[in-house]
């Protein structure tokens, strides 16, 4: 039964990093955003790396106190078994999400943002407001954000769920180690998707990622990851998830804003097509809305998002055949393995310090000396 009816000047649905970023913006430039979520903070399943372009980007990572494991290793393995170590000379990072999701709620709230600890679970546009309702109250807002993840309630009340063909599965398990471990990308064999390992400060991060179409005995690829290269680590948890995972480039021409509401982070769809990386989209479409709504034009948000890094989204979409594909994957691999300089370009490209509009360039660039090396270190 509805108990009471509130009216709040902004709400944003979702706590993670786009809900809680968004919400320390505006609350920093005097305005009154009030975030609901009834389970932030927790251990969010996912890798938790974080790329060297969030690193740089975002200065309220760098004030993250919290224990992280910065890295600037990176080895990649091909479906038949060949690997390379690459690297770089910036470090990207790993964090447990509970730890980071909580640090950025907490600055939203230190700067005047509210946190109702309550589920949405229906959303409708009546007399243009916003009804908003949980299992306790009804609300009212002019402005609503969807930052309420893939199966975002915001979004499917005013667009309609991201389409299965669109959504990934991930699978995977957090674990003490005895040993040193690397951060390590494992491409799987007849699959379109990859394993990982990320080392945080005081565990590791161990999953899965495939589409829908080879996610039926994801368990079963897991536990042979794990035996195959794993088989010395403790579990202590295994979870599983879903994230955006666009196959169709059309998909980015679907608006993410309109005159009273804005979707950013994870309920846009915006994770990187190829990678899965979806950390730093979600702090970079959270700025680029607060910008929006403190012009008091929300609807904006769809040409700052497109023109800062809809490119980016767009071009990885375009690539995925080619990211994936396992004889470009291996031949790719075997010839870093004889060039530091293709080794660097993977651990960039993969570490999001390469723009898709800079990415032809970088190759042309990088082709004379990646030969040059492969031919030198043939005759040695």
């Amino acid at each position: 039964m509805i108990m009471n009816e509130k009216v709040e000047d902004i709400v944003i649905v979702g706590g993670g990093p786009a809900g809680s970023y968004l919400g320390y913006l505006l609350a920093k430039n005097g305005l009154h955003p009030v975030i609901f979520d009834h389970s932030y903070p927790r251990e969010k399943p996912c890798g938790g790396g974080i790329s060297v372009l969030a690193i740089e980007k975002f200065p309220i990572l760098s004030e993250f106190q919290e224990p992280k494991a910065p890295d600037n290793r990176l080895e990649l393995i091909a479906s038949k078994g060949i690997s390379v170590m690459t690297s770089g000379k910036k470090s990207s990072w790993a964090f447990s999400r509970a730890s980071m999701d909580k640090y950025i709620l907490s600055r939203a709230l230190k700067a005047g943002c509210r946190l109702i600890q309550e589920q949405v679970i229906d959303i409708k546009l009546k007399n243009n407001q916003w009804e908003i309702k949980t299992k306790k109250s009804l609300y009212k807002t002019k402005l609503i954000i969807g930052a309420d993840g893939v199966n975002s309630t915001v979004r499917k009340r005013i667009l309609g769920p991201i389409p299965n063909k669109d959504i990934g599965v991930c699978y995977g398990c957090f674990a003490k180690s005895e040993k040193e471990e690397v951060s390590r990308i494992i491409f799987l064999k007849d699959r379109v998707g990859y394993a990982w390992c990320f080392p945080r400060h005081d565990h590791l991060s161990i999953g899965v990622g495939l589409e829908p179409s080879d996610s039926k005995d994801i368990k079963k690829i897991f536990n042979e990851v794990i035996s195959t290269y794993y088989p010395h680590v403790k579990i202590q948890s295994r979870w599983g998830a879903k994230i955006p995972s666009v196959k169709d480039e059309h998909f980015f021409k679907i608006p993410c804003s309109g005159k009273n509401w804005i979707l950013v982070g994870d309920a846009a769809g915006h994770v990187d097509p190829s990678t899965g990386e979806g950390i730093t989209y979600a702090l970079w479409s959270a700025e680029l809305a607060s910008i929006a709504i403190i012009n008091n034009n929300p609807s904006s948000f769809d040409m700052l998002w497109r023109k800062e890094y809809g490119d980016n989204l767009i071009g990885s979409c375009k690539s995925r055949d080619i990211f994936y594909n396992p004889i470009i994957l291996d031949y790719s691999i075997r010839l870093a393995k004889r060039s530091r300089t293709l080794s660097t370009f993977f651990y960039e490209l993969i570490t999001n310090q390469i723009p898709q509009h800079d990415l032809l360039k970088r190759i042309i660039k990088d082709i004379p000396k990646t030969i040059k090396e492969y031919v030198q270190s043939k005759l040695q």
